[in-house]
């Protein structure tokens, strides 16, 4: 058994969730419940930055005075729309609980130990909308090229700074080609570009009086930790360092970091360069050789538009996700986010696209597949599962057919595990619907156009035992597509189940290699009934 430990970002209260932060906890989400059906140890983290100035604006914008109030009612508002979502996060990590500073402290006394803080005097521009600082070569004219509508404050002030310069050597090791500590490879060109250019020590701390919210720093009430040095943190303290060193052994290092690539320099060069330094001093960053446990891999997605427009509050299309549930279901909004953006690139959500492939993925392809073999399996054989010889695992059909019998699943199923190992859910998706579709792919199990070349409906007056055989193989593997499918539609894979006739609990809990072998559907067992997975959404507006 695997340990898999893995994290969204945590994202600022400055507002409520919207379709861009869904889209990255959707595939945190999607891999987290592949990696429990295999059985492994899992642990999948979310949670709020609540250290921030951003937060304090929000809070003065909607006329409120009490900080501590605000920041509650918004981390509640974000922990109940992942549950309403059904997100299946395994912890909850707040920037402001007890447990994070206990966490911050005991990092930053090892950091300081090692000798890579120092005090200084920073004097430069601020970019608020990135809470970090802006070097010349980052601008584009005086505008930071992320928040073009802000301006840059100037700052002059007494802090205490990191030695992140120490550590160009190591990081670029850590970068080194076949090493995927960062993916996209796109993106790992562009952080080593970076590390090797431009790479300089960092200011780690602000002036108390100058910013009202944060953590103080250790042994120095008049300076706050800079809230990226702080809230990087969170994916230690959420396992347990600085509280649990049992936790924290069995998690640590991460197995992935899901970010966006507008913040991988501080996850790809400063996260690893704080980890080797503290490390230094706390044993529980250390490996048995010595090295620092450093997170296994970053991986980084694009930006976020929604249709075809930069996702901003002031633009007015930060759009709730929830927002789609009443005509679409979660589920077909989880399909779409996955299928429609390759992961790693930049990608827009599309109400028409959504609906467009609501009808035609889902609905047309999709659903009427599961709506057909079930129909005809239950009137051609007294409602239920046909007979068949599920020692078998292939048909009485000529060279030209497209059923390959398990092998053309398996050759899905060996698809999809190869995409889910590499974070590809739109591969995933679009493997599957290969198998699913109706356009000829040489090797793969083509349900919708066995349908076509066998005409069971016709052949049942003929030939009752071949369409036995191939109703039997139409229903089996809508339970290999439900496997397959379950981590990014779980509910509508819950249905298919159903649908079968199976208990749903029962058949998850026989885990992914137990459940995806031929033969899972018991001849003669009684079907459920079959109904619309994806029926006509009530408003077409929408």
């Amino acid at each position: 058994m695997n340990k898999y430990y893995l994290t969204t970002p945590i994202y600022y209260v400055n507002d409520r969730p919207h379709i861009g932060h869904a889209y990255t906890t959707v595939v945190a989400d999607a891999l987290a419940r592949y990696h429990r059906l295999r059985h492994d140890t899992t642990y999948f983290v979310t949670g709020t930055d609540e250290n921030s100035q951003k937060n304090v604006q929000a809070m003065e914008k909607a006329g409120e005075n009490d900080l501590a109030a605000y920041l509650e009612r918004m981390a509640i508002a974000w922990y109940d729309t992942w549950r309403e979502l059904g997100i299946s996060f395994d912890n909850f990590i707040r920037t402001t609980e007890a447990r994070h500073l206990a966490g911050v402290a005991r990092f930053w006394k090892a950091v300081q130990a090692s000798g890579d803080i120092y005090e200084g005097t920073y004097e430069g521009l601020y970019c608020t909308g990135c809470e970090a600082f802006k070097t010349e070569t980052e601008l584009i004219g005086d505008k930071c090229p992320l928040h073009p509508n802000k301006d840059l404050e100037h700052i002059k002030e007494k802090n205490y700074f990191f030695r992140l310069s120490a550590y160009r050597e190591e990081l670029l090791k850590l970068y080194a080609k076949g090493n995927n500590f960062v993916m996209p490879e796109s993106r790992r060109h562009e952080i080593h570009n970076y590390v090797e250019d431009h790479l300089a020590d960092v200011s780690i701390s602000r002036e108390a009086k100058s910013v009202p919210v944060g953590i103080s720093v250790p042994g120095d009430l008049d300076q706050r930790i800079y809230v990226w040095f702080d809230a990087l943190l969170n994916y230690m303290t959420a396992v347990g360092y600085g509280t649990d060193e049992a936790q924290f052994s069995t998690f640590w290092p991460a197995d992935l970091h899901l970010v966006g690539k507008d913040i991988i320099k501080f996850h790809c060069a400063l996260w690893p360069a704080m980890i080797m330094s503290a490390a230094k001093n706390d044993p529980l960053l250390r490996n048995a050789d010595g090295s620092a446990k450093i997170p296994k891999q970053v991986h980084a997605h694009g930006f976020f538009t929604m249709d075809g427009v930069k996702i901003s509050k002031s633009l007015g299309n930060a759009v709730d996700p929830r927002e789609f549930i009443p005509n679409y279901g979660f589920d077909a909004v989880r399909y779409f986010l996955l299928r429609e953006i390759p992961f790693g690139e930049d990608g827009d959500f599309s109400r028409e696209r959504l609906a467009s492939r609501y009808a035609s993925d889902l609905g047309n392809t999709f659903g009427n597949l599961v709506n057909r073999a079930i129909a005809m399996s239950k009137k051609y054989f007294d409602g239920k599962v046909p007979p068949a010889d599920i020692t078998e695992s292939s048909l009485p059909v000529n060279e030209q057919s497209v059923w390959d019998g398990k092998g053309g699943l398996d050759a899905i199923k060996s698809a999809v595990e190869s995409a889910y190992a590499g974070n590809r859910c739109d591969v995933v998706l679009a493997s599957i619907w290969d198998g699913v579709g109706d356009t000829r792919r040489s090797g793969l199990f083509q349900a919708n156009k066995l349908i076509e070349e066998t005409q069971p409906f016709k052949l049942v007056k003929e030939d009752p035992e071949a369409v036995g055989e191939i109703l039997y193989a139409l229903l089996e593997s809508l339970r290999w597509y439900a496997w397959l499918m379950h981590p990014v539609m779980p509910n509508i894979s819950v249905k298919i189940f159903e649908q079968l006739g199976l208990d749903a609990r029962a058949e998850l809990s026989k885990g992914w290699v137990q459940g995806l072998k031929w033969g899972g559907l018991t001849p003669g067992a009684v079907l459920g009934d079959p109904s619309p997975l994806f029926p006509r959404p009530e408003s077409e507006g929408v």
